[in-house]
């Protein structure tokens, strides 16, 4: 239980750390940002490490129910949207507060759903009392720092300044808070590890261990999330003629940022993956709530060090911080009272 924990923490850094390169390539058009760290993550890491780790790899699926796959391949297509509305967020407002809103709702859809569905009986007693405390801090946490991140007076950080210039400040807030709302309505990442547990079942038969068995079910899920991602792509490089950049002098720049984006985002979900093993079926009720919230904190932290909070808007981050880091004190109580009983 407690290694489970660590994994989902160090989840939740790697989620905060992978996307601060986009800081630094920002001219490159965010289509081709995102296009090339989605292809990496979603389509050539998970098969390559999948062929590599699950013996038989390719025969896995013909074994698992075909109802079952299509769910999968459905909530995959609605998980690349949602991955394209986060995109557009953060460039818009940022790591912390795209995280703060998105995570807001996660937290209430992907952890409450799977307890009262599965553990009911945890919502009575010192373990019940400790969960719906640290939710309810982890929310409040949430909803300061999207308050505190409305009180910057700095243009985003990972947009193009030039896209920014005869732009409205507040227009570019308030569309980057709806997308990210629109993008935290359903943690499918999250639900489908909840209830989809028979492809690492599956997968485990076949041989693979406990760290990549979870890629049996991220891999037809990633597929359908690209290819409901590559027809948004298309019609933005029409739209702005940005394949050209591809050709461009600094393309082997950009490149090698989106390579590192893609490594640090894989290498999350697979932490996030293998730590739900570890703390069986309450896996997805305290780890993912510790992973968004530790994703947060750690994003908050890094963008302070890049200068983007300072004045009121730090002071109400601060707060926000610290009651976050009580919600995940909290889970780690939970963490606590679990253990001994399984």
């Amino acid at each position: 239980m407690y290694i489970g924990f660590l994994l989902a923490i160090l989840s939740g850094v790697c989620y905060a750390v992978c996307y601060v390169p986009v800081r630094f390539i920002n001219k490159f058009a965010w289509e081709n940002i995102w296009f090339l760290q989605s292809l990496g993550k979603l389509v050539f890491l998970p098969i390559l490490v999948g062929a590599w780790a699950i013996p038989s790899f390719a025969g896995l699926y013909r074994e698992i129910d075909w109802r079952l796959n299509l769910v999968i391949v459905a909530v995959g297509l609605y998980s690349g949207v949602c991955l394209v509305l986060s995109g557009m967020a953060l460039v818009r407002i940022g790591m912390t507060v795209t995280y703060a809103v998105a995570n807001g709702i996660s937290l209430l859809v992907g952890a409450f759903v799977p307890l009262i569905i599965q553990h009911r009986e945890a919502m009575h007693g010192r373990l019940g009392e400790a969960l719906l405390l640290g939710m309810v801090l982890a929310v409040l946490g949430v909803v300061y720092s999207a308050i505190a991140a409305s009180r910057q007076d700095r243009e985003s950080a990972y947009l193009d300044p030039d896209q920014q210039k005869g732009r409205s400040r507040t227009r570019t807030m308030v569309v980057g808070l709806l997308l990210a709302i629109a993008s935290g309505i359903l943690p499918s990442m999250n639900l489908t590890l909840a209830f989809a547990g028979v492809y690492m079942k599956v997968a485990r038969a076949h041989g693979a261990s406990e760290v990549f068995a979870p890629l049996a079910l991220y891999i037809p899920g990633n597929l359908a999330a690209f290819f409901a991602m590559i027809f948004y792509f298309g019609f933005l490089w029409k739209k702005n003629g940005t394949l050209a950049q591809f050709r461009g002098p600094d393309m082997l720049r950009y490149g090698l940022w989106c390579l590192v984006i893609t490594v640090i985002s894989f290498a999350a979900a697979i932490f996030y993956g293998w730590a739900m093993p570890w703390m069986k079926t309450y896996g997805p009720i305290i780890g993912w709530p510790v992973c968004l919230t530790v994703q947060l904190v750690v994003s908050a932290v890094i963008e302070y060090f890049c200068g983007d909070w300072r004045g009121r808007a730090l002071r109400t981050l601060s707060f926000a911080l610290i009651v976050l880091t009580t919600s995940v004190a909290l889970f780690a109580y939970a963490t606590a009272l679990i253990h001994p009983t399984i």
